[in-house]
């Protein structure tokens, strides 16, 4: 506990200085901020009918706001106008973040051995995209703790407090749907867990100690012998499940309902947000997820035991490469955000290595195999019922997508890091001095080098 408050300590320290020092460098609203900024004011003046065009995600974070700072201002004896500030505003993304802080610890202590809790909570406090929007009035923060929060009740089992988090987490940025039927799959995989060892007749350790293949073949087979000979078993799971999961059948419903009466999943301007088939999406993520978890996913060993499994299965090989060459030839899709914003890393990832040449997306699809066979290795204590639930998800989270942007994959990512197999400390001490490097890199960036546009007054600034 006392490494885990030094972390505490250190994490708060860093965050309230940088918030006070980036302030003062850009104090007026940016960016996405000219508009999440004068709606927020709104709501703070109780004009709850106002609403921007421009703003596509639903008003939780501005519900959110309002409610927090109405108090402070009871309690201060003034108007709540008085403190609904840029500078305010962006202080709520602060407490999300130390909100994000504790939920990071307590999911970890749920899931993992309590050995080295404080680096990887200090490690994923610091995650550099997320905690770049700390800083400014955005939606990710408060998205992110109450996606996180649900999760820690899920793992509580208590379902229905977590579907009501589901409810706040879509209010925050409606694609967190996803992940309210990642936690409905969650609950699902207990009680057919739990069901298995009954009906089957057989213990934890033993259910364990079967490969994916083997456990898929006992279920479907243990499911198909319920069905025909002893249906009572059958009703007794489908009750089971639907005792633990009817809060987040309640939350999917009235989405889908919400999705008919808005005429789709966007809410104001929906020119720039059509969705699409953009496969490649996985190949950008699986990529990203290997260069924040670096000292996780990549070393001489595991290089060498990539080479043995492309020797052992080179079927599998060509028919990836081959699978790779259409998504990447016929699913490739350039946003017109990505193409002429150079505000943002993507920007010149883009430019620099996927521009470069009209070949280079295709020679990158040994990196794409790595990156994916790396990933997976890390998940290999987990069943496969875990598994295929966090790819659908991650492919509905991602794959719609049209614009390259690694916010979108935050969500995928810290579910995947607090579920990956428990880091070494020489891992997770570089995993901390890397994200620091990072973030005060972007940072420096963001605060020290301003550039103009010749099409646009005033300052523009790099950012995620």
């Amino acid at each position: 506990m006392f490494v885990l408050a030094v972390s505490f300590v250190l994490f708060s320290i860093s965050t309230i200085f940088t918030f006070w020092y980036l302030y003062g460098k850009q104090n007026d609203p940016y960016m996405d901020e000219i508009f999440h900024v004068p709606q927020a004011k709104h709501f703070c003046d109780g004009n709850f009918t106002h609403w921007d065009p421009m703003i596509t995600t639903l008003p939780g974070l501005y519900l959110m706001t309002a409610g927090l700072l109405q108090p402070i201002a009871s309690l201060l004896n003034i108007s709540i106008m008085e403190i609904c500030t840029t500078y305010s505003l962006r202080g709520v993304n602060v407490l999300f973040c130390f909100g994000n802080f504790y939920l990071i610890y307590a999911i970890l202590k749920k899931l993992h051995n309590p050995f080295l809790l404080a680096m990887s909570t200090l490690a994923l406090g610091w995650f550099p995209v997320l905690y770049f929007f700390t800083f400014l009035y955005y939606t990710d923060p408060g998205a992110i703790f109450m996606v996180l929060l649900m999760y820690l009740f899920c793992l509580h089992d208590s379902h229905k407090m977590a579907a009501i988090f589901g409810v706040a987490a879509i209010l925050f940025r409606q694609t967190n749907v996803i992940w309210v039927i990642y936690m409905a799959g969650l609950a699902i995989r207990k009680e057919l867990s739990i069901w298995m060892r009954e009906t089957a007749g057989k213990k934890v350790d033993e259910l364990d100690k079967l490969s994916d293949w083997d456990l898929f073949k006992l279920t479907l087979t243990t499911l198909k012998d319920c069905a025909l000979n002893k249906r009572t078993l059958l009703m007794k799971l489908l009750s089971s499940i639907l005792k633990q999961v009817y809060g987040y059948l309640i939350v999917g419903i009235g989405f889908v309902l919400f999705i008919i009466l808005n005429g789709g999943i966007v809410v104001g301007d929906k020119t720039q947000h059509t969705a699409c088939l953009n496969f490649p999406q996985l190949f950008y993520f699986f990529t990203m997820a290997n260069f924040f978890g670096v000292f996780h996913l990549t070393s001489p060993f595991k290089m060498l035991d990539f080479l043995k499994f492309c020797l052992k299965h080179p079927l599998y090989v060509i028919m990836f490469f081959a699978l790779a060459f259409l998504m990447v030839n016929y699913y490739t899709h350039e946003h017109l955000y990505l193409l002429s914003d150079n505000r943002h890393y993507t920007f010149y990832v883009w430019h620099k290595i996927y521009k470069r040449h009209r070949y280079v997306k295709f020679a990158l699809i040994p990196i794409y195999l790595y990156s994916i066979w790396a990933f997976i290795v890390e998940l290999k204590h987990r069943d496969i019922y875990w598994k295929i639930l966090y790819f659908v998800c991650l492919v509905v989270a991602t794959v719609p997508q049209k614009l390259l942007e690694y916010r979108y994959f935050i969500l995928p990512y810290l579910i995947y890091r607090l579920n990956m197999r428990y880091g070494t400390n020489v891992g997770l001490m570089h995993e901390v001095l890397l994200y620091i490097v990072l973030n005060i890199a972007t940072l420096y960036l963001y605060a020290e080098r301003p550039f103009k546009w010749s099409h646009e007054d005033g300052l523009q600034r790099f950012i995620w």
